[in-house]
Order: structure tokens, then sequence, then C-alpha cells
């Protein structure tokens, strides 16, 4: 009996704890309580974050904006405890000082209308900061333009940082108000940056971890650009607290940018590309004295992202982008700042090109020449401990030294010493010469293993520097892009609601043109499901009520949740043929061919042959058209992706290897292609009932420089024009004239049935290797 009323007690008990806890949190002194905790800390932990020499403009700003709201007390108790318990230094304590000067500024202008003036908080913040701070200011003649250009740069960060923090504490003023987001951001930016001193064990920082994470975050939800531009926001706040360089710049810019572009291939490749691509970024700091740290969070923050489960995500896409911040204008907005932002990271990146390619070249001007250096060495081992080293080296060493560089040239030339290679005088003289001459050429052995170590680094460093050359090109097709304006049609988005509306609840229609004046159309609530299961019946009726032809609904699902695109139909449609057959006796192929069709509408034709044949060949292959897919599905023109993926190639290879590259694309809105040939087999071409070889002079993928990897060829398609792409092993175009004979007879077959034949016939002519034919015939709908 008394076990079965406890069991009946238990739940009132947790029902009447529950509900007390509930009555106590909705108390109002123990909610502002709480408010001013949180304003304490907030001000304590800014307090203590330092840049531009030990300044620390963060806590008072915020202070300053707390003040302006009526927050004073938890502000500058917040900023006296940073200051004096927390480690922030004298100009900590200083800052404190201009808090109470701010204090007593907001006392006496309360009530006044200057008050609710977005400028007056700012520009009371930097007076004082300026008032307390400047005694550091060099005195006299020490006092140069750098000191006083960083004071200046202060003063601007307080006030800047102070109307920031008083737009993230405003509340938002409308629905779709995308300022107070990045106001937050900002905040939390800055809060980081006052943590990232803070280390465990001294291996790694927690808040460089979190910044990280929400860069990679941001590239989650928001994709490569935005991203991108998160990264180079968290990298810079870092590098401001480091005080020099731009490493974390670099490394969460790249970080994000990569990985971005995998998004759509699931958490676990979104994870190991920006592992990977983050590892690469950090070599180029390998001599940083954050390296090792550097990779060490990155580890942690990619692993901290693959474990959050996907309720997190859904979460935070929730919060951040919900849907009614996703009007035009704010669209609109938002694609002018990840423009702007991907430019200046484009920039950024640039820059960084062209210092590590200073850095190179000022390498090899100062290379380890010195051959000085190989006779110090020796006589330091050798004649140090020589009764007639006082002679040599001091009475006699204008003798010495000369003897010694008649010993240079012939040692040079043979790439050792000999005994003969001493003057007589010399030689007649030296009691030690035989151990001088050991010496000697021992020390010039270790002269020429650091001149082949430091050609090797160089080499990597130009090839890194190259890549980053690429990448630049892609930011800024990308900043470009995400610039142009899209054009809604509200009269189109009531149509196409109301047509909808027979196949099911549809909650939310979106009709734009993009770029270049293309239909696009979105659907998104419960009703899809039945619309996608019409497919080619729906899309028809659409056409057909908009006058516009569209393709059949594809189901997509990112950021906004899962929802239906319907993009305008081209008037030309690609049909391709593949045959492949690999070498005898070989148990892959080396070569790798695909097709396929970007969204923007561009039929994409791809084949790569690695160096020789089997495995190893057909993952060299498959890499470059694997890279090469994902940056032309992306919109990347293929001159820029292959400038991108060329200098990883050459890496991986060592320059031992090679992929030869054919790429062909085309626009099937306007019939514009474009061929791009590294190293490949000619190609063949049907335009207008006449044929034409189409042939290319640049050097395979891993033997080129990134500067001659060719250019693309301009070309025209139309209605039942041919292309066909070949591997050498069908055709090397010297012998082609079988090729050309076959391909005027049976030009009138299908493209499958053309590939077929030319890989059948190919076999027993020229020599034995992979055979891959790819054909494709443009077609008018």
């Amino acid at each position: 009996m008394d076990k079965q009323k406890t069991k009946r007690a238990a739940p009132q008990l947790i029902g009447r704890a529950a509900a007390r806890a509930a009555q106590l949190w909705n108390e109002e002194h123990l909610h502002t309580l709480l408010t001013g905790v949180q304003r304490f800390v907030l001000c304590a932990v800014l307090t203590r974050g330092a840049v531009l020499g030990g300044y620390a403009p963060f806590g008072l700003a915020m202070a300053s904006a707390l003040m302006a709201r009526g927050a004073g007390l938890s502000a500058i108790g917040g900023m006296f405890f940073g200051a004096m318990l927390l480690g922030g230094g004298i100009k900590s304590g200083l800052y404190a000082a201009a808090a109470l000067l701010v204090l007593c500024v907001m006392s006496v202008c309360a009530g006044l209308r200057v008050m609710e003036r977005r400028w007056f908080a700012p520009t009371v913040a930097t007076l004082s900061g300026a008032a307390c701070t400047f005694v550091f200011l060099p005195a006299g003649a020490a006092l140069d333009t750098a000191a006083l250009l960083t004071f200046i740069a202060v003063q601007g960060l307080t006030f800047a940082a102070c109307w920031i923090y008083g737009g993230a504490l405003a509340p938002p003023r409308e629905e779709n108000d995308w300022k107070r987001p990045a106001t937050l951001l900002a905040v939390t930016a800055t809060v980081l940056l006052s943590l990232s001193d803070l280390t465990v064990f001294g291996l790694f920082a927690p808040a460089r971890v979190v910044a990280l994470l929400l860069a990679l975050a941001a590239a989650y939800l928001g994709g490569s650009t935005t991203g991108a531009a998160a990264g180079v926001a968290f990298g810079a706040a870092m590098d401001l607290a480091v005080g020099y360089g731009a490493l974390f710049t670099c490394c969460y810019g790249l970080c994000a940018l990569i990985a971005g572009l995998f998004r759509d291939q699931g958490r676990l490749w979104f994870a190991v590309c920006a592992l990977a691509s983050g590892v690469c970024a950090a070599m180029l700091g390998v001599e940083h004295a954050l390296f090792i740290p550097l990779v060490i969070e990155q580890v942690c923050s990619v692993g901290l992202f693959a474990a959050m489960p996907p309720l997190v995500w859904n979460a935070l896409r929730q919060t951040l982008l919900p849907d009614t911040l996703m009007g035009e204008s704010a669209r609109q907005q938002v694609r002018q700042t990840a423009g702007k932002c991907a430019t200046e990271a484009a920039q950024a990146f640039y820059e960084m090109y062209l210092a590590m390619l200073n850095g190179v070249t000022e390498g090899k001007a100062a290379g380890d020449q010195n051959v000085r250096a190989v006779f110090d060495r020796a006589s330091d081992r050798v004649c140090k401990n020589c009764v007639l080293c006082s002679q040599c080296w001091q009475r006699d060493y204008v003798t010495t030294l000369s003897a010694l560089n008649d010993v240079t040239q012939p040692m040079l030339k043979r790439g050792r010493a000999e005994l003969s290679d001493f003057p007589y005088h010399f030689a007649s003289r030296c009691v030690h010469l035989p151990e001088l001459m050991r010496a000697i050429n021992s020390a010039l052995f270790a002269l020429r293993e650091r001149q082949s170590l430091r050609r090797q680094q160089e080499e990597n460093q130009s090839l890194l520097a190259r890549q980053y050359a690429g990448i630049t090109d892609i930011l800024r097709q990308l900043g470009a892009e995400a610039t142009r304006d899209v054009a809604a049609q509200p009269v189109m988005e009531k149509q196409v609601r109301r047509y909808a509306a027979a196949f099911g609840w549809i909650e939310r229609v979106c009709v734009v043109r993009d770029a270049q004046g293309r239909l696009v159309v979105e659907l998104y609530g419960d009703g899809i499901r039945d619309v996608l299961e019409q497919g080619e019946g729906f899309s028809a009726g659409l056409s057909a009520l908009l006058g516009v032809g569209l393709t059949k609904p594809k189901r997509l699902e990112d950021e906004l949740g899962p929802h239906l695109v319907l993009r305008e139909r081209a008037p030309f449609r690609a049909v391709v043929g593949i045959g492949r057959q690999q070498k005898e006796d070989a148990a892959v192929s080396g070569d790798s061919g695909c097709y396929f069709l970007t969204d923007a509408g561009v039929a994409c034709l791809l084949l790569a042959d690695g160096m020789g044949s089997g495995a190893a060949a057909a993952q060299d292959s498959r890499m470059l058209v694997t890279s090469m897919e994902r940056f032309l599905r992306a919109g990347i023109t293929p001159a820029d992706a292959l400038k991108a993926v060329s200098p990883a190639l050459r890496l991986r290879s060592d320059g031992t290897r090679f992929v030869t590259l054919d790429v062909l694309t085309v626009d099937l809105f306007s019939g514009k292609a474009e061929s791009l040939k590294c190293g490949a087999a000619p190609s063949y071409l049907r335009a207008g009932g006449q044929w034409t070889m189409l042939s290319g002079k640049a050097l395979p993928v891993g033997l080129a420089e990134e500067d001659a990897l060719g250019e693309p060829v301009p070309l025209r398609l139309g209605h039942g024009d041919l292309y066909i792409m070949l591997s050498d092993g069908i055709s090397d175009g010297l012998d082609d004239g079988w090729v050309r004979e076959l391909l005027v007879r049976h030009a009138g077959e299908s493209p499958k049935e053309l590939a077929a034949r030319l890989v059948t016939e190919a076999k027993g002519r020229g020599h034995d290797d992979d055979r891959t034919a790819l054909v494709m015939r443009i077609e008018r709908l």
C-alpha cells in the first residue's frame, strides 16, 4: 500500500515542482536579475579582448550601447570585473574608467532627445576612450605615424563596434530586417575574439574551434558564398586577435568555400572536404607559431560538426532562415552582400597569390648558392684544432682564401673536390689536407641536398599559389553571379498558385526570372508530393498556361526546406551516346568520361585519359573528371575550374604522371559552345553539314603550367550538329582516314550506335590502349 501511494505521489510532486519553476521563471524580478547577469558577463568577456597592441575597445563599446538603454550598473560592473579579475591589463582598466565617463555623460543627458540619436552613444564612447587612452601614445620624437594611425584606427573601431552593438540590442524594426542577424553575428565574432587567447593544455583555443564551426554551419546552411563570407569574417577576427598575418582568414574562408560545394552530398562528404581543404590551406602557415593548434582546432570543429544530430541543423534553418525573412527585397539585399563578400574574399586570395609568388621568386634569388659556406663548415671541423690555424686564417688569410677560390670551379664542375685541385703552395703547407678535403666534400653534399629540398619546396609553394589564383577567379565569378538581379513575376505567381492548388496544398509559390532572363518556378508545401507524381503532366499544363516551356518538376531540399523547382525548357536538347572498351588484359579502363546537364541548361561532355592504363590511370582520370564536374555544375567556366584543379593533380602526381582532358560545354538555350583540350586526341565536329577536326596544342594536365593549359575554343552548334570526342586509343589524329570515312558513312545513326561502332572499329588499329568515344547530337525540341 505504501509503495502504491508513493507511485501516485511522485507525478504530483514533479508537477508541483515544474509549476513552481515556471512561476519563478515568469517572476519579473528573476527575469531582471538574469538579464543583468547576462549583461555583466558579456561586458566582462568583451573587456578582456585586446587588439592592435593591447587596446580593448569592445567592452567600452558594449557598455556604452547598454547604457544608452538604461543598463549602466551591470555594464560598469562587468567591465571592472573583466579588467581587474580576468587579466584584461592596464589598458582595460583605463577603458573601465572611460566607461565611468560615459555613465556620467549619459546621466547628465538623460531625458534629452539627443539620447535617441543612433550616433550619440558611439560618439560618447569614442571620445571617452580617446581621452583615457591617449596617455599610451609615445611622447616626443618616438611618436611616429604608425602609432598615431593605430590610435585613430582603435577609435574608429570603438565607434563601429558601439554602433553595431546598438543594432544588436535594439528590437527588430520589421519582419524582413536582416540587419539584426548580421549584428548578432558581429557580437559573436567579438566575443570569440576576446576568448581566443584561452587554450586547453596549450594545444588549442575553444573560441577558435567555435568560430570555424560557425563558418562551417554558414556554408552548410547557406552554401559556398555565405560560408566563404562567414569564414573570412571569423578568420579576420581571429587574425586581429593574433595581431599579424592572415592565416585564419585564408583557412576559414577556403575551408567553408570548398565544403559548401559539397553540401548536397551529405554531411560526411561535407566534413571530409572541409577538413581536407582546411589542412591544405593551413600548410601555407607551416612555419606559423599557431600551425599545430590550427590543425587540431580544424579537426575538433569538423568532428563537432559531424557529431551534431540533424535536429540541430533543422532548428538552425528554421531559426536563422525563416520563410518570413525571404521576401524579394531581403533576397536582393542578401545577394548583394554575399556578392560583395565573395568579391572581397577573391581580392584577399589574389593578394595571397601575389605574396606567395613573390616569396617563391625571392627564395629562388636568395637560394643557398654561397659556396663559401662549404669551406667555412669544413674549416670549422678541421682547422679549428690545427697548430697552423692562426697562420692560415689570420696572417695568411688572403692567400688561404685565394687557394680555396681556385678549388671552387673544378669542385662544382666535378661535384666533389680532389687533392689535385688545391694549389701546390697550399697543399704543401696544410698538414690535414685529406681530412679537409673530406670535410669539404661532406659540406658540398649537404649543400646539394639543401638546394634540392629548397627547389622542391619552392615548386610546391608555387603550385599552391597557382591554386589560389584559380580560387580567386572562381570567387570573382561567384561574386558576380550573386550580385545579378532576379526579376519577380507576381502575375505569374498568382497563375501558378491557382493552377497548383488543383493538385494539392501549396503553401508558397515563387516565380522569378534569373540573371539570364529565364523563368524559374518554386513550389513549397505538402502538395508537392502530388505534383511530383503527375510529373510531365503538371509541367505540360503549366507550360501551356504561362506560355513558356518548363522542365519536369525536380525535388530539392536546402535551407528553405523541401520544394519543387521547374525551370524554363531550353529550345535544344543534347542526345549523347558513350562507348568504351578497356585495354586487353587490363582490369579497369584508364579513361573516364561523363555527360551531365547543369541547372543553367548547359550540356557538358568530359573525357579524361590517365597515363598508361590500369587502376592508377583510372584513379587519376576519375579524380580529374569528378572535380571538374563539381565546378561546372556550380556554374564555373572550364578554364577557371581547370586552374583550380590542375595544381592539386600536379601535387598528387609529383610530376611523374599526367592526365589528358577534353571538355565541351554547350548552352542549350543559345547554342554557344566551348571546347577545351589539354593533351587530348582530336575531336570531330559536323556543323552545317561540314566536317571539321578540332585539335589542341596544350600539354596534358600534370605537365603543363597553369598559364599554359590552353584557351577554350568558341563554337556554335545548331539542330542536327554532331560532336565526337575520342580518346587516343581510337585515334590520335595521325592516321584518322578511317575515322573520317566512318563518320561520314554512319552520321545518320543514333549517338549510342555511332559511339559503339567507333570503339569496335578501332580495335586492332594503332596501339593497344583503352578506347572511349562520346558522341553528342544537338536537336531542336
